[in-house]
């Protein structure tokens, strides 16, 4: 079998497809990919705000940070730091009225799973 140089594939770095949805005539961009450097970040902000005091991870504290750190990491939306201090809120309001649901259909089943 003849050796390939990796360097002849002409990958490109730029492969994240942004999608876009309305929401409350408002444009929400949603990626598609996460450079893993981002999904390092992305994992230890869950998993470091999801811990107890003893370290355990709390089931239903990864589930809400999960959501909220999606949201931060995958969507234009920003959140204010008032609005952080209620999680609990934060994540009703967000799988309350469906839109997790609506952005994270956008995100590819593979990314998804890689992530959680």
């Amino acid at each position: 079998m003849a050796k390939l140089p990796f360097s002849k594939l002409n990958l490109s770095k730029d492969v994240v497809k942004i999608n876009e949805i309305e929401w409350n005539e408002q444009t929400i961009t949603v990626k598609s990919y996460l450079p893993v450097e981002e999904k390092f970040n992305f994992i230890e902000a869950v998993l470091g705000q999801a811990a107890d005091k003893n370290n355990f991870l709390n089931p239903l504290k990864v589930k809400i940070f999960f959501t909220i750190e999606i949201i931060n990491f995958y969507t234009n939306i920003t959140f204010t730091e008032k609005q952080k201090e209620d999680p609990q809120k934060l994540y009703d309001l967000i799988c309350g009225n469906g839109l997790f649901d609506a952005i994270i259909k956008l995100i590819p089943e593979k990314e998804y799973n890689d992530i959680w």
